[in-house]
């Protein structure tokens, strides 16, 4: 199971910051949150959010993956990847560091992601 992108987008702007994976070509990645966006955006205006909701992950499935997001103060977060389960463990490391810095974050992610014994766990379930 894969974990392809985390960002932080600022709402007020929709300026995106790519956590994870950093150093690779930003263009690109870029140019595809640009459309997960858009998505997500129109999802959260007819969902409607109320602030107890904010900080809630949410998912949205396609055949391909999963796209996890919630609006967290003045940011919405986006995690994409294979399954609802690492996207949600992705989201949850930036939940609960939210004022961290984007390098500490893409560290944690990273972390996360790659953690060892999850593949074993997962056959069990």
């Amino acid at each position: 199971m894969v974990v392809r992108l985390v960002a932080r987008i600022n709402i007020d702007d929709l300026k995106p910051e790519v956590i994870y994976p950093r150093g690779e070509k930003q263009d690109e990645r870029i140019a595809k949150l640009t459309g997960i966006i858009q998505l997500v955006s129109v999802a959260l205006e007819r969902s409607d959010v109320s602030d107890e909701k904010k900080g809630t992950p949410m998912y949205m499935k396609s055949d391909s993956g999963v796209v996890g997001y919630c609006q967290l103060d003045d940011h919405i977060l986006i995690c994409e990847g294979d399954a609802e389960r690492e996207t949600a463990d992705a989201l949850r490391v930036i939940i609960d560091r939210s004022n961290s810095s984007v390098q500490e974050l893409s560290e944690k992610v990273q972390g996360a992601v790659e953690r060892r014994g999850k593949e074993i766990g997962d056959l069990w379930r």
